[in-house]
């Protein structure tokens, strides 16, 4: 995946550069800021679960011609964290039973790299980006909650609550492909920001073996620093 995602960045470059003339080229950097809204879903669920986390990084915008340009970054902090809620009935050792209720949170995140095309409409300031993200691991947390729902049924504790924390293990590197649209507003003759609004569908599980993928809404705020 490391190989293929580094072979479409330069075949890319390749591309724009040799279609268009340097005179065009431009060139913008700065930091970008934002918020995902995170979906896990795969088999091994019992139940899907969904979640909010920030994302940081630094990004460039390449534009060869008005119309067609790159958008590579880096994420230094790209959180996928969710929460999952499940029910469920257990015996009890007299033959009767009791109901609970099992909160678990999630927190991952992820340092990525990401290398999206785009495609610029003219005069307009909108523009259409997609391409992959690779994506490693950096933090990688669980915690669970049972929680005893029927009345008079509690541990051995006497609390009718429960919380395990663990650390995840055997986590995947992230491969993304992302996808839409953002809006370049002009502050002044060298500096633009750019609200972008995408979708992230994550193409590998989260951790080894087991089916469970992100799905991910994000919202980004870049503010940029024209060079060129």
């Amino acid at each position: 995946m490391k190989r293929s995602f580094t072979l479409v960045t330069i075949l890319l470059l390749s591309v724009f550069i040799s279609g268009s003339g340097y005179s065009q080229f431009k060139l913008a950097v700065g930091p970008g800021l934002g918020m995902n809204f995170n979906l896990y879903s795969g088999s091994d669920l019992k139940e899907s679960g969904s979640g909010f986390g920030m994302v940081f990084g630094g990004y460039t915008d390449m534009s060869f011609t008005p119309t067609i340009g790159l958008i590579t970054g880096l994420a230094f902090y790209d959180n996928r964290s969710a929460s999952i809620s499940t029910t469920g009935t257990g015996q009890l050792q007299n033959g009767g039973t009791y109901n609970f209720t099992v909160d678990g949170d999630v927190s991952l995140a992820y340092f990525q790299i990401e290398s999206l095309f785009k495609l610029g409409i003219p005069k307009s300031g909108f523009y259409f980006v997609m391409g992959p993200i690779l994506g490693f691991n950096v933090s990688s947390e669980s915690s669970e909650t049972t929680t005893l729902t029927t009345q008079g049924v509690t541990f051995q504790d006497g609390t009718n609550k429960r919380t395990e924390k663990a650390s995840i293990k055997d986590t995947q590197v992230r491969f993304e492909l992302k996808a839409g649209a953002g809006y370049d507003i002009p502050l002044s003759r060298l500096i633009t920001v750019a609200p972008q609004l995408t979708f992230g569908y994550g193409l590998t599980n989260v951790v080894k073996d087991v089916k469970a993928k992100v799905l991910t809404i994000q919202l980004m705020g870049t503010v940029k620093f024209h060079l060129i």
